[in-house]
Formats: structure tokens, sequence, C-alpha cells
């Protein structure tokens, strides 16, 4: 029989375990795809700590690869697949999440990621660099649909971004106020406001399609002269204004989600 391999200590190495030439541990395994993994440890203690959680995450079928895997790569990932979302939201999310997350936070490897972690990124937001909840609501948005993908494409056994934005506004007391339509009397204050403005009666015309068909600003500034019946009074909502990248590619057209019709204005 065979001798059993050692270390320097005499201690028994377990299949795949190796001490390297400066003292430091290796274990080598290979995925379910045949692929080579390995990873180091300064003592064989730590080093069978790290095997355990592999064994864990073999039998749970996370990937092997989750633990190199950053929050950047599983966006990219995330990108490549997302379809369904309108031109403008998917700028929206991508100049989010280029802002805030990826050059820091989304450096971070995604199989190591807790809720902690993720709690105390939105909690810098706020306290370092002074955001507003809305704002970290719209970077939250992105950041959980990407840990979703990594869950479900299993880098991750649950969505580490769970509830932390629930958490942020506790701590902070940041629950934002519901926004709320303008009421009936509210919209002809504004109308004869505009009106007898001399400074804003410009206004008058865009504020009154806005109103009578409930545009959103893009729709509404996206509208060209063949988008409008005058004879029928009808107004056909086609295209949205967005910008791209923000500041790259300037302002394009993209497609509107739907139809809109308003008479009389």
């Amino acid at each position: 029989m065979a001798e059993r391999r050692k270390d320097s200590k005499k201690r028994v190495l377990k299949e795949g375990e190796y001490q390297r030439s400066n003292g430091t541990y290796e274990y080598r395994w290979r995925s379910e795809n045949g692929k080579r993994n390995n990873v180091y440890a300064k003592s064989l203690e730590e080093l069978r700590e790290k095997e355990a959680e592999i064994q864990r995450d073999r039998s749970d079928g996370i990937r092997a690869e989750a633990r190199n895997a950053t929050i950047n790569d599983i966006h990219e990932q995330w990108l490549q697949l997302k379809k369904g979302l309108k031109a403008n939201t998917l700028v929206n999310y991508e100049y989010m999440y280029k802002m805030y997350v990826f050059p820091e936070f989304g450096k971070r490897k995604v199989g190591s990621l807790k809720k902690s972690d993720v709690r105390r990124f939105y909690n810098g937001l706020v306290d370092s660099q002074c955001l507003k909840v809305a704002t970290v609501e719209n970077i939250h948005t992105v950041l959980h649909q990407v840990l979703d993908f990594a869950v479900e494409d299993e880098y991750l056994r649950i969505n580490p971004s769970d509830n932390a934005l629930k958490e942020l506004k506790q701590t902070h007391n940041l629950d934002s106020e519901r926004r709320k339509a303008l009421t009936v009397g509210q919209q002809k204050l504004l109308m004869n406001f505009l009106k007898n403005s001399e400074k804003y009666n410009h206004w008058l015309p865009i504020i009154t399609v806005m109103v009578e068909c409930g545009l959103r600003a893009g729709e509404a500034t996206g509208l060209r002269w063949e988008d409008i019946n005058l004879d029928t009074g009808e107004i056909s909502v086609n295209h949205t204004l967005i910008y791209y990248s923000h500041r790259e590619k300037g302002c394009l057209y993209g497609q509107a989600e739907k139809p809109c019709s308003a008479s009389e204005v």
C-alpha cells in the first residue's frame, strides 16, 4: 500500500490537498464540467475550511466558478440576456450601474457577498456620497435584478440584496412620500397660471398635452409633427426621447411602449 502524503508537520494530506514549496497549502478539484479548480490557504486548517465550503457548494449545485466571478461579471451576463425592457429603461439601469456599482462595489466576488456588504454599500451611498433615497432605489432596482440572475444561474444560494433597501429606509428614516396626481382643480390653476404668465406661457401647449394625455416627459418631448392629427384631435405616441449613456451618445429616439390618443388638444 502506497504511503499517504504528509505535510512538513507529518500530518496526512487528503486527496486533492498539497503543500507548496513556500509552506502554504493548495486544494485541487474538478467541477462537474471537468474544469480544473484550485484554492490556496496559509494553513491546513484554513484550507480544510475552504474545502468544506466547496463541498457544500457542490452539494447545493453552486457553480465552482462562483468563487472567482465578480458582480461586474454577472452584470455582463445579465445584460446580454435581459429582454423586454424599454430602451430608455435599460439606459437608465446602465447609467446607475456604471456610475455607482461598477467602479468599486462591482469588483467584489459574488460568491462571498453577504447581506451586510449590500447594506453597507447602500449606507455609504447615502452617508458618504449624499445620494437621495430615490437614487439609491434606482441603483437597488438594477443591482437586485443582477443578483437575482446570479441566484437563478447558480452563483448564489440567496439574493443578499433582499430587503436591503427596506433596512436602509428604516435606518435613515428615508421612507419617501408617495407621489400624488394633480386634482382637476389644481390642473385648472396650473393652466390658468401658464395662460396668463408672460414668462411661462410658452410652456402651455406641452403642459396641456402632458396633462390631457398623461404623457411622461420623454414621450411628450419625443412627439413629432407627423404624430399629431389636428383634424381628429389625436396624438400617436410611438417614440420617446432618451439619452443613451447620458453623456456619450447624446439624444436619440427609441420606441415608446404604447399608442395614446387625446381629443381637443
